[in-house]
């Protein structure tokens, strides 16, 4: 197997065995071959390690291993990576990480990263810390090219969902939901395309679903229906807009727009490939 391959399969299984998929690093270690994948397998480590795991001293140590890999540069992108990364642990375990060395683009991605990592075992802090992270990011007057912006939306469209799965949210995690998708439409109208700002309405739509308000969410789910209309997008695009809108009809007990929301969901599912239609099936049968 080459290393897109198993790179690609870790990521697959890694939320429902994280502890396996960290056995797999000597094995991906092993068939790096450029520097480009020893900054994608850091990434992988560090989620693995952090947002999953817990565990900020043997995610350290899986970082530190990446150093004996001969495309590995200190000074180069998988330097900085594996740097960005240390950092974020370190700042999770409460130890003296090397932030006030960092760059200011550095010091806000760190603290997002840690503050996914920290929102399923210290709310108070991930809380405080990602909003010390935002406003720093406010402040920091980078342009729209800097890379902190990519790293916080993304980022933080994978903490609302951690949040959005929780079955019985607490006030604060619910604030904190709200917070971080807003966050993240935010950094994708910095440094997305159209395609990722019409995906973060979607979340938009499904996170005020999830926090009990119809009428946000209603708003999400036609800005993001909307905004696929203007750029004449994609069947899979149209299918998951009226699938949001449509769960939302429901929930507000609008029974003729949830119908209608279904038969167009459904006149979107009809024009998607055969791969595409196997996976997408399960929201057209949740939506129904």
């Amino acid at each position: 197997m080459d290393f897109d391959s198993a790179l690609a399969q870790a990521w697959n299984d890694h939320a429902d065995d994280p502890l396996a998929v960290a056995t797999r690093w000597p094995e991906l270690r092993s068939l790096v071959v450029d520097e480009p994948q020893i900054e994608r397998l850091a990434v992988l480590m560090h989620h693995v390690h952090g947002a999953h795991l817990g565990e900020w001293a043997q995610g350290a140590e899986a970082l530190h291993s990446l150093r004996a890999l001969s495309a590995f540069r200190d000074n180069g992108a998988s330097g900085q990576s594996q740097h960005r990364a240390l950092a974020s642990l370190a700042l999770c375990a409460n130890a003296d990480g090397p932030a006030d060395a960092l760059s200011a683009s550095d010091r806000i991605r760190v603290g997002a990263m840690a503050a996914e990592n920290l929102s399923t075992r210290d709310l108070a802090r991930a809380d405080a810390l990602l909003r010390q992270t935002l406003e720093l990011a406010q402040r920091s007057g980078l342009p729209d090219s800097d890379a902190m912006h990519r790293t916080l939306a993304g980022v933080m469209h994978n903490l609302t969902c951690t949040l959005e799965e929780k079955p019985d949210q607490s006030a604060d995690e619910r604030a904190l939901m709200v917070l971080a998708s807003q966050a993240s439409r935010h950094h994708w109208e910095r440094a997305g395309t159209w395609l990722n700002v019409e995906r973060a309405e979607y979340r938009l739509a499904m996170t005020w679903l999830k926090a009990g308000d119809p009428v946000q969410a209603r708003r999400h789910a036609l800005a993001c229906l909307a905004i696929v209309a203007a750029n004449d997008g994609p069947a899979l695009e149209r299918l998951f807009g009226w699938e949001a809108l449509g769960l939302v009809e429901r929930a507000a007990g609008s029974e003729a727009e949830h119908a209608h929301a279904l038969r167009m969901a459904r006149a979107a599912f009809a024009e998607l490939s055969e791969d595409d239609q196997v996976w997408c099936k399960a929201s057209l049968d949740k939506l129904a």
